[in-house]
């Protein structure tokens, strides 16, 4: 819808990778207050800050690849670096940063279950800021809706958000050759919109759920993998983009996303069967050392009365 936000000597500056910024800036902001609340030192952080930016780019960059278009990168492996071409899964993202934060987690002493209940909420406000960036690229798009628009809300460069005479009521449509979307001119589904929305009211869940009923370690983040999965999974019937990869199975048709999402329930009940048995362990605020307390430096001696 917006793809481009200006351009200097021919060179765009993207919406999409705008958004993306301001995602992985949101989710830290939530994530670094919350991780003193249960004794883990916020500074201990920003490494795995820095982490989870380069392991869930790559990541997503990854599963988009090899189950959206494994014969794109297995013929040309390079492509994988090439921005330009090919997209990005967030599923992917997810898996790789979540494996790469568990594991600095235990060389830093930090409980793994703790940490991933901080992450949570924060993953899913990320979601709803970068879904706004797939809105203006045009990518993630729904299919058609089948229903002429009957007004238009918005005109956007790359296309406009228009009004139905029934189910989705607001529906979008975009313009060929601004953006990356496959379906043009017709009305389709807002799955994008859908999306943020959707990640929006599960932070919200999840940040009351944080506050108010940790009943064990990882309870809040088995919440987000279970809500998500099948948020996702609804979403994904409404989608009309093909490069995110399908398969037939028993007869029915599933994406990639569905299919990790099923994947993603079995983990959330193979953290909620952990952490039942372990329950929730003492937590104490971590306080940063006063400085007053800190020993003095031993002053520098004149010279010549050593």
């Amino acid at each position: 819808m917006f793809p481009t936000l200006f351009t200097v000597h021919g060179l765009g500056f993207h919406t999409w990778g705008l958004m993306v910024m301001l995602a992985f800036l949101a989710a830290a902001m939530v994530a670094h207050p919350r991780a003193a609340k249960v004794g883990i030192d916020p500074d201990a952080l920003v490494p795995l800050y820095l982490l989870s930016v380069v392991l869930g780019l790559a990541g997503a960059r990854l599963l988009h690849f090899t189950m959206a278009e494994p014969a794109v990168f297995f013929a040309h492996p390079l492509s994988y670096f090439d921005l330009g071409q090919g997209g990005f899964a967030f599923y992917g993202g997810v898996v790789v940063a979540g494996l790469g934060g568990a594991i600095y987690a235990r060389l830093r002493g930090i409980p793994v279950l703790k940490l991933a209940d901080v992450a949570a909420p924060a993953i899913m406000l990320g979601l709803a800021v970068g879904r706004v960036g797939c809105f203006s690229a045009g990518c993630c798009h729904g299919s058609r809706c089948g229903l002429p628009p009957a007004s238009t809300l918005v005109d956007l460069p790359g296309g406009s958000v228009v009004t139905t005479h029934g189910f989705p009521w607001i529906a979008l449509v975009f313009k060929k050759g601004v953006g990356v979307g496959a379906i043009h001119d017709v009305p389709v589904y807002p799955t994008q919109l859908w999306a943020s929305l959707g990640a929006f009211l599960i932070f919200l869940l999840l940040d009351l759920l944080w506050r108010r009923a940790r009943i064990f370690d990882g309870v809040v983040m088995a919440a987000m993998l279970l809500i998500y999965a099948a948020e996702r999974s609804a979403i994904e019937v409404f989608r009309g983009d093909t490069v995110r990869g399908l398969y037939e199975i028993a007869g029915h048709r599933f994406s990639t996303s569905q299919l990790v999402s099923a994947g993603m329930v079995l983990l959330a009940l193979l953290i909620g069967v952990v952490g039942l048995r372990r329950g929730r362990a003492p937590e104490t605020p971590f306080e940063p050392p006063d400085l007053d307390d800190l020993p003095e430096l031993p002053e520098d001696e004149p010279p010549g009365e050593a």
